[in-house]
């Protein structure tokens, strides 16, 4: 009757990572990287083409100096997109934890 409690104290840890696992690796890390071509693509660490994997970037990490203000907006757009696409549903709705962990930023206004 003792390992009574063990038995259902692991069946439990066991459903808590069954389900806390996928979200944890939902939340993964974002980044930027470039593709031969020169266009820069932002996604899930995991998304990133083998062959692109060494100039993944985190997404927050400064951008170029040359960069201008409307393609420095562009680029706060694409990953706040990026971000929020992590958490879509089949339907195309988002599930709620993307509003806590993605910032919403409008699309600009700028070319």
């Amino acid at each position: 009757m003792g390992a009574l409690p063990v038995t259902m104290m692991l069946k439990t840890l066991v459903c808590a990572l069954a389900v806390a696992l996928p979200c944890a690796a939902m939340a993964g890390e974002l980044v930027r990287w470039t593709d031969d071509a020169g266009r820069v693509f932002y996604g899930a660490l995991s998304d990133v083409p083998q062959r692109y994997a060494n100039r993944a970037v985190p997404a927050d990490a400064p951008l170029p100096p040359s960069t201008t203000a409307c393609e420095a907006r562009w680029h706060r757009y694409a990953a706040s997109a990026a971000c929020f696409d992590q958490y879509r549903l089949v339907g195309g709705g988002l599930k709620p934890e993307a509003f806590q962990r993605c910032t919403e930023v409008p699309q600009p206004d700028c070319n």
